[in-house]
């Protein structure tokens, strides 16, 4: 074989097997065994502090310097469909 045959020979089989590994990594589920190992993990969120600063609460509560970017979006007019629940 040439040159040219044995490098897509090895690169089509590096893509069989890094394809193999995808689809056994997608489709075997974790052993019941691991699963009790790793246990229900939870984040603990610590209190919050009272003693903020007072400058920076201020600034963000003014209008001027801060812009809330979100959209505001009406769900009452049916967002211009006549007919919301397909009638």
């Amino acid at each position: 074989m040439k040159r040219k045959d044995v490098i897509s020979l090895v690169i089509a089989a590096l893509i069989f097997v890094v394809a193999g590994y995808l689809v056994y990594t997608q489709l075997m589920p974790k052993s019941a065994s691991t699963a009790k190992q790793q246990g229900t993990q939870i984040e603990v969120v610590g209190s919050i502090e009272s003693n903020f600063d007072s400058g920076t609460l201020s600034q963000l509560g003014d209008s001027s310097q801060v812009h809330d970017y979100a959209i505001p979006f009406d769900l009452t007019t049916g967002l211009g469909n006549q007919s919301v629940f397909g009638q």
